[in-house]
């Protein structure tokens, strides 16, 4: 599984960029690899990204089998603490990054959706830096807030969804009625598909318990 996710990523840094002269190759292509032309850019092509659930997959298994989960965040904690550290103080001064807009083409703009190889371990290290900085926090929250992340993380895949679903509903809306963004919009946003998502995913849960019970 590494290694094919190694291939993988490999293959696809080397036809980054790329573009065929007709749009329903780079369309079909794209979902491979990254493609751009005729106004359209591939959007997280399977090749850059197999990388990550592979060693998603690879990292819980070893966790499964780990005696000693305190040891293991700790020695995880510190060097990718440095390594998000570093990324996040360059990205600063450069005005860089893996969400950076700033000039360029549409695909440079883009460019965070076609990571390479030293993008994705960049990207790995900041969530190894998350989740065991995760892990400590939650050794020291109640249960019932324990609970209530667990309980969140099990339908994390109907949250993504559903989530994605306001967003572009949203985005439409605006398009159409040309609201100014704003702090105070953009929050009251943010809340709105928080609040909605939650409300959602939990309807969705309860209608999927009485269907397949």
């Amino acid at each position: 599984m590494a290694l094919i996710s190694i291939v993988f990523s490999l293959i696809a840094s080397y036809f980054s960029d790329f573009s065929f002269s007709n749009i329903y190759l780079n369309q079909l292509l794209g979902n491979l690899i990254e493609t751009f032309g005729q106004n359209t850019v591939s959007c997280f092509p399977i090749l850059n990204w197999f990388i990550v659930p592979a060693f998603g997959m690879l990292f819980g298994e070893n966790l499964i089998r780990c005696n000693d989960k305190d040891q293991l965040y700790k020695l995880i904690l510190r060097p990718t603490a440095i390594i998000s550290l570093i990324f996040l103080i360059v990205g600063l001064i450069t005005r860089e990054g893996m969400f950076s807009t700033v000039g360029g083409t549409v695909p440079e703009k883009l460019e965070y959706l076609h990571p390479s190889i030293p993008d994705i371990i960049i990207l790995i290290a900041v969530i190894l830096f998350i989740v065991s900085l995760l892990y400590f926090i939650t050794k020291r929250l109640s249960p019932k807030i324990t609970d209530f992340i667990v309980k969140t993380s099990k339908n994390v895949t109907i949250i993504y969804i559903i989530q994605w679903a306001l967003i572009l509903s949203l985005t439409y809306i605006n398009q159409f009625l040309q609201i100014k963004a704003t702090l105070p919009i953009a929050i009251l946003t943010l809340l709105f598909v928080l609040i909605a998502t939650l409300i959602l995913t939990e309807a969705y849960v309860k209608v999927k318990n009485l269907v397949f019970k």
